[in-house]
């Protein structure tokens, strides 16, 4: 073991990134302990893989004071609901990401009115941006990776599919005692 290098037995799955080898020179790929964290280095030319989430974007859309909710078509959660979210991709916005996703998976068109809060935590992959709008076309459907997308009353909700929807959804009805509210939950652990 050379001197950089630390026992990381005990570390998480959420160190490793599934990496074996070097991308740069396809040497071995080890485990170190590198500005305080667990990382992945390369043996020969100290490559250091960093391991960054991946920011998702997604929107409560309103309709007729109800509330737009997909029903999952793919594991993680298959069968309950949630809101639309996707992976923010190269060139595109948060803002945009969150109405294309909104087209994708419940075939309806939304406009953005506010952000309501960036929600991350040290266990998570991702980092949630998510805003709030509304339905301005369409009739909710599932498609894409969606079962069934519906409009829901806030107090009639289904079983939702992850905690953080519901620590979501208090920061929606806080929010909403001032509509234009300016402050927001930034990077508020969920």
């Amino acid at each position: 073991m050379t001197a950089s290098t630390t026992d990381t037995s005990h570390t998480t799955n959420q160190t490793k990134s599934g990496m074996q080898f070097c991308p740069k020179c396809a040497s071995a790929l080890e485990e170190r302990i590198l500005e305080g964290k667990v990382r992945q280095a390369c043996t020969t030319c100290d490559f250091v893989f960093y391991r960054d989430p991946k920011p998702v974007a997604g929107v409560l859309a309103f309709k007729d004071e109800k509330l737009l909710l997909i029903q999952r078509g793919n594991e993680p959660k298959l069968g309950l609901w949630s809101f639309p979210t996707g992976y923010v991709d190269i060139g595109d916005t948060p803002a945009e990401t969150a109405v294309r996703e909104a087209k994708e998976e419940a075939d309806v068109d939304v406009e953005l009115d506010r952000l309501l809060g960036v929600y991350s935590n040290d266990s998570r992959t991702v980092v949630l941006i998510i805003y709030v709008g509304r339905i301005i076309a369409g009739t909710p459907a599932g498609r894409a990776e969606a079962l069934d997308a519906r409009l829901f009353a806030l107090d009639a909700l289904p079983e939702l599919a992850f905690d953080h929807d519901y620590h979501i959804l208090e920061d929606l009805v806080c929010s909403n005692a001032d509509p234009h509210q300016t402050e927001r939950p930034i990077n508020k652990q969920i």
